[in-house]
């Protein structure tokens, strides 16, 4: 009995606990039902119908608005909820609260009723009759959304016939948008266009700010210096020379006469008599005769016509044959994804150089020419994108190929590297004030085929190989006090790999080692933190990249071309990297399997 009523209590307390469950989990599904919330798609939709459908009818209209002698009725509470304008006089304790008929000034009758149009709809309708009043009405009610339909629909009429008339629109209502893409119009059609009435119809100080711009579109700054002087002469008068010149047009002061071609420079300058145009000119043939001092001679008028930045590269050498080299030159253009020629004289027949940017002149430093036994070379180069050709500077003191270059503080610095004798340790850096290289600190090693970057300062050497010994290693040079130290290795030996920095951080890419016992890719990917002194590893590459070229560009890095050890050839993939989201990409791949190098500018 005893155990029966033991049994019993057992039972009921179970029993109990399982009711207890079951309203605690009753509870919880009444909380989440209580706290769940739908949203309708076509609420929005079917209110309009249902507003528009009040309006048809003619039910509950509770204002009228009169225009230019017309009345149109609508609901005042719509209009309200719908700007700022209709807002402040219906719910802004205006005496047009109380009215039952309210007088709108400065709005046509037909302007109104595309409006309320808009307002009942979404739905607006413009034709080139009636877009000027209705903007208009769209700027003094504050209805945003119309305001831009109508730049939208002005934007479908530019051409150069009304291009005047849309910009005294764009300026009499602030319509920034519509004068950004007349702006762009002009300088796109800037040859054509400154041919025409309307061109010298246009205000001065629209046409100074537009041949001021980097985003004119012209063959070269000789069609600017006409630009100008056709503001002010028809185009025969340009044509036959019929212009004078002793009272300089202040247009001019917006032509970058350093650009020109140097035989109108010649011939400009034997044609002026003492003016301060003939002074301009003078400065301009100077910078053209001392070419070696040009990259330290820059100023605004020194600067390209081009806010467009892209992946170059030069050189480089062939999968087959193997000893081929190449002399083209090619960029990315990163908005149609693709690779094109670049329309340069050519380039050096160089590989394993070094390649670096300063003040938007190309180096190409040291290097193999095969041509001549495959060898290392001391010869160095500048290219200049603002005259399209090439220049030799002073060679280095040593011969030097699979060396590092880096850019620090308006030096360039060539670091180790090898011969075909042996491996360097020496460090040389060139002054672009002096055309001269001199020697600095050397690394406390011998070592080629390493990869460097600068940061902060600083320049940073990673990895590399001593004989055929890969190495790990990471040194960092500090200009002020002209010495090398050690930092923090990374954890994986490589050699023949890239190196760049961005976001405050160093990251060494690609390359190859042989510690399977031969020689293989490096896919690991490293990122230093010098603040730190810490290595972490971030996504690996897709594929092999080992002697890639490197870039960086809008902060995204570019990895093109090389060789793949594992798959035993040269390659013409190229693959990007977002830092930011640790992230791989393809890119466009190269028109050809080449080991070449590659900078942005």
């Amino acid at each position: 009995m005893d155990g029966f009523l033991a049994g019993l209590k057992l039972f009921r307390s179970t029993m109990a606990e399982v009711k207890g469950v079951k309203k605690s989990n009753h509870d919880s599904l009444l909380t989440q039902c209580i706290n769940k919330t739908y949203r309708s798609v076509d609420h929005s939709q079917s209110l309009l119908s249902g507003l528009m459908g009040l309006r048809d009818g003619g039910i509950l209209f509770d204002v009228v608005l009169s225009l230019e002698g017309k009345s149109v009725s609508a609901h005042r509470i719509l209009l309200a909820a719908s700007c700022d304008y209709f807002r402040g006089m219906f719910a802004g304790g205006l005496k047009e609260m109380e009215q039952r008929e309210v007088q709108i000034h400065g709005i046509s009758y037909n302007a109104m009723c595309k409006i309320l149009d808009f307002i009942y709809t979404s739905e607006l309708e413009l034709s080139i009759y009636d877009v000027h009043e209705t903007l208009a009405a769209a700027c003094q009610l504050q209805i945003t959304e119309v305001i831009k339909f109508c730049c939208d629909f002005l934007i479908t009429w530019v051409d150069e016939e009304n291009i005047l008339e849309l910009y005294k629109l764009a300026d009499l209502f602030h319509l920034m948008r519509l004068n950004d893409h007349l702006d762009a119009f002009v300088h796109k059609n800037f040859i054509t266009f400154s041919r025409t009435q309307m061109f010298r119809q246009l205000p001065i100080e629209k046409v100074y700010s537009l041949l001021n711009s980097n985003q004119l579109e012209v063959g070269s700054e000789n069609e600017v210096y006409e630009g100008a002087l056709l503001y002010h002469y028809t185009p025969e008068q340009v044509e036959t020379d019929q212009v004078s010149l002793s009272e300089s047009p202040k247009l001019l002061e917006t032509v970058r006469f350093p650009l020109m071609e140097l035989s109108v420079l010649q011939r400009l300058h034997t044609k002026l008599g003492p003016c301060p145009l003939q002074k301009t000119v003078s400065s301009a043939l100077d910078y053209h005769r001392n070419e070696i001092m040009q990259p330290v001679l820059q100023s605004p008028h020194t600067q390209i016509r081009s806010e467009f930045q892209c992946v170059v590269g030069f050189g480089g050498m062939y999968s087959a044959p193997y000893t081929v080299l190449t002399d083209q030159a090619k960029y990315l253009n990163p908005i149609m994804k693709e690779w094109r020629p670049l329309t340069a004289p050519q380039a050096p027949r160089m590989s394993n150089q070094g390649i670096a940017v300063l003040n938007n002149f190309v180096y190409l430093i040291g290097g193999d020419n095969n041509v001549r036994g495959y060898r290392a070379e001391t010869r160095c180069w500048r290219y200049d994108p603002r005259h399209n050709r090439w220049f030799p500077i002073q060679s280095m003191q040593q011969p030097r190929a699979d060396l590092s270059v880096c850019v620090l503080e308006g030096f360039i610095y060539a670091i180790a590297g090898r011969d075909y004798h042996s491996e360097h340790k020496d460090v040389e850096r060139y002054d672009p004030c002096t055309n001269c290289w001199e020697y600095v600190a050397p690394l406390q090693k011998q070592v080629h085929a390493h990869a460097g970057a600068a940061l902060d300062g600083k320049i940073y050497i990673t990895c590399g190989r001593i004989g055929s010994i890969y190495m790990k290693d990471t040194w960092c040079y500090d200009p002020e006090k002209n010495q090398w130290t050690n930092v923090a290795p990374s954890s994986t030996r490589r050699a023949w790999h890239g190196m760049v920095s961005v976001l405050e951080k160093l990251y060494i890419i690609g390359g190859s080692n042989d510690d399977e016992g031969f020689r293989q890719d490096v896919l690991e990917v490293a990122r230093y933190n010098p603040r730190t002194d810490q290595w972490c590893q971030m996504r690996p590459l897709p594929e092999g990249h080992g002697e890639p070229g490197i870039a960086v560009l809008h902060n995204k890095i570019y990895v093109m071309g090389g060789r793949s050890h594992n798959r035993g050839s040269r390659t013409d993939y190229v693959h990007t990297y977002e830092p930011e989201n640790d992230v791989w990409e393809e890119g466009p791949q190269l028109e050809d399997d080449i080991s070449v190098c590659f900078t942005s500018m």
